[in-house]
């Protein structure tokens, strides 16, 4: 009997679908949190196929991709020990690829990867395993003092066994640390030591879920009677970390600064000790500027671009990584996750060559912007609105700063409920589409238009 085991599985989360708003997933309520799940699937967002190569080797090794609801998954045909192992065991040289298509038009609008990149690359090399998730991106850059911050960038700072994840508002730095304006922690806690919580409610305190065991609980999160801690965050996004960049048949290697008259760029795929190859330039007069490397005849993958002098030794400062990526251009890819054998909590197999079945985890987050709202003539505001006139145009109301967009998140208050009268005043804004964005001032802003609104008693 022909036996399949699952080899890997990979889940892509995407915080715009998964969120309701400021609340991320793992904060909300049993009931939401399973129904958002229930309405999500990563078809929506992206198309997955395996490259040509690895269409090859999965044949080859007789294993099976099937798309799955939040991601996708490969299967190998196994033996009859226990625990089962592969029938062709991966070896050093095993690597598969998927090339990934957005099929939203409007990704672009509601995902937050800080500066924008061409091409993302993702892969189980990321050794970013985080309260207890494999992610298969790169672990978030720390604030770096040196650098100019735009909005949407984020950066990390450690928080015991987690990171504590900051949001640029807007365009900053550099700066010797970080301007506190200019910043929000995400993703925003939701506990409240003023509010009233029942028994099953959800929140988030410190990058920690905690439910609350009995009706009124105290304030004390810590107290194993009244509330029940869950979830650790592990704070891991795709950001610009896994920017990369990608050439198809020459790549431009720009040695000006080096002020050689020659000189040789050494090709060597990732992991593996051998140059792929070795090409040398030499400048007919004076010094090299740009050269031209040759790729066409190197397969598909991760490659380090090095520069070496004329007595063979390595030039500092002159070392960049690329993705050779002929496939994917002709897909209009807009990254790849690349699957080796793996090492640690990323291996495949574990030491005796028998399944391991990791499971690993790719998360985008949701853009954050300002709202605006527009309305055809002078528009009041309520008490406790969320909102305020924009400069001096009382037509334009405007939020105080950035929010999340999310499908299914909450709306603004033009004006809120009092609590002291027997009816409700509550008057709610809806929460922007991610179809008008604009880029002002240094920040960004979602744009709706409405009609005028009567706000009172």
């Amino acid at each position: 009997m022909i036996r399949y085991r699952t080899l890997f599985e990979v889940d892509i989360a995407h915080d715009y679908f998964l969120s309701r708003g400021e609340v991320v997933l793992e904060a909300q309520s049993d009931a939401d949190r399973s129904s958002l799940a229930a309405l999500y699937s990563v078809a929506e967002v992206f198309e997955i196929e395996p490259d040509a190569a690895t269409i090859a080797t999965l044949a080859g090794h007789k294993l099976l991709f099937r798309a799955t609801r939040t991601g996708f998954l490969v299967a190998a045909q196994v033996d009859a020990s226990t625990p089962p192992q592969p029938i062709i065991a991966p070896d050093d040289t095993f690597r598969l690829a998927f090339l990934l298509r957005v099929r939203n038009a409007r990704f672009a609008n509601y995902t937050e990867l800080g500066q924008p990149s061409r091409f993302y690359r993702f892969g189980n090399d990321a050794q970013n395993r985080v309260a207890g998730v494999s992610n298969l991106s790169r672990p978030i850059r720390v604030f770096d003092a040196t650098s100019r911050y735009v909005a949407g960038d984020v950066y990390s700072q450690a928080a015991g066994s987690t990171f504590d994840l900051f949001l640029a508002l807007r365009d900053t730095g550099p700066a010797a640390t970080p301007v506190v304006a200019d910043w929000r922690r995400i993703p925003a806690d939701t506990f409240s030591a003023s509010a009233t919580y029942q028994s099953g409610a959800m929140v988030l305190a410190a990058n920690r879920v905690y439910r609350a065991l009995v009706d009124t609980p105290g304030t004390d999160l810590t107290n194993a009677a009244e509330w029940q801690p869950g979830t650790l965050l592990g704070n891991q996004y795709a950001s610009v970390s896994d920017a990369m960049r990608a050439d198809f048949a020459f790549a431009t290697f720009d040695i000006t600064a080096a002020a050689l008259p020659r000189a040789t760029v050494r090709v060597t795929r990732a992991g593996a000790a051998t140059p792929a190859s070795e090409q040398n330039f030499s400048a007919e007069q004076g010094l090299l500027s740009q050269v031209q490397v040759d790729l066409r005849t190197l397969p598909s993958g991760t490659y380090r671009l090095e520069l070496l002098d004329d007595a063979d030794t390595l030039f500092p400062g002159h070392t960049t990584s690329i993705f050779i990526a002929a496939d994917a251009r002709s897909a209009g890819a807009f990254g790849v996750i690349e699957i080796d054998r793996g090492t640690a909590d990323y291996a495949l197999l574990d030491g005796a060559g028998a399944l391991r079945s990791p499971r690993y985890t790719l998360r985008f987050l949701n853009r954050s912007t300002r709202w605006r709202y527009i309305f055809p003539a002078a528009q009041a505001i309520g008490a406790g609105a969320d909102v305020a006139h924009e400069g001096a145009d009382p037509r334009v109301l405007v939020t105080a700063n950035a929010r999340p967009l999310s499908r299914f998140g909450a709306g603004s208050y033009l004006q809120a409920d009092v609590s002291a009268t027997p009816v409700s005043e509550e008057i709610l804004l809806p929460a922007p589409e991610a179809n008008c964005l604009r880029r002002q001032n240094a920040e960004w802003f979602s744009e709706t238009h409405l009609p005028n609104l009567t706000v009172g008693p």
